[in-house]
């Protein structure tokens, strides 16, 4: 088995900040292998942690990963950790994590011929990744204009402000409309992130939910297979489809 220091690291996957590459994603990502295998320093085990902010969508058991954990971050990246020692996850399905936060220790689990950590990288549609440039800060987990837009509902909400959504963030949403709350300051950055979005007919950015508001909501219920009535409600999925939850 080839052993190669990896260098550069900015983001880092494992405690110790010393990451070992065993498998690479590029050389073969043809045969199937999605992710890139490494140990920690001096080639031990390591715990392994959240390479950046945001939620856990799935910590659970699998017969080809092993005990493994997915996090969902702001700009609707998931990253992927397998293989981890029974027993040692600490996160569970919804939890918010920070970047840094321990998941659980490396381990020999699932379908897995030594004790490593198999990371992963994906976009919003499961397309496998190189996670290389992520873990070198070339690339990164955060859509600015997103994040802010999420700052802004919780401010607005009061929530915790960390510009991750999750189940809490959710919980405090109120509906929205040209009848109802049509002057909440939560409207302002709705009005923002629908421009951003590039839901024009939104026009000024004046915190009122009026006409214009109205038919770009619906135009954005219409693209995310919303009920299209211009309300802004949960029930209606697009408080879910904004933050993204869905």
């Amino acid at each position: 088995m080839s052993v190669t220091l990896i260098k550069n690291i900015k983001n880092p996957v494992l405690k110790k900040k010393v990451h070992y590459l065993t498998g690479d994603f590029l050389t073969r990502s043809k045969d199937g292998h999605k992710g890139m295998d490494m140990i920690g320093k001096n080639k031990s085990i390591d715990d392994v942690i959240a390479i950046e902010d945001g939620v856990v969508i799935t910590s659970k058991y699998s017969a080809s990963g092993g005990y493994f954990v997915e996090i969902k971050h702001a700009n609707e990246l998931i990253t992927r950790y397998l293989h981890m020692k029974k027993g040692s996850i600490k996160v569970k399905k919804n939890d918010l994590v920070k970047k840094g936060d321990i998941l659980g220790t490396m381990g020999n689990t699932g379908n897995s011929t030594g004790a490593h950590l198999h990371f992963a990288v994906y976009d919003k549609k499961r397309t496998p990744l190189d996670p290389l440039p992520y873990l070198q800060g070339k690339l990164n987990f955060v859509s600015d204009y997103f994040q802010l837009f999420i700052k802004g509902v919780q401010t607005s909400l009061n929530v915790a402000v960390d510009g991750i959504p999750g189940p809490k963030t959710l919980s405090k949403t109120i509906t929205i409309s040209s009848s109802i709350n049509s002057k909440h300051p939560v409207v302002r950055y709705i009005q923002t992130y629908l421009k951003e979005l590039g839901y024009s007919e939104v026009g000024a950015v004046d915190g009122i939910a009026g006409p214009k508001f109205t038919k770009a909501i619906k135009h954005f219920q219409k693209d995310n297979g919303c009920v299209v009535d211009g309300v802004i409600t949960k029930q209606n999925k697009t408080w879910k489809k904004l933050l993204k939850l869905l």
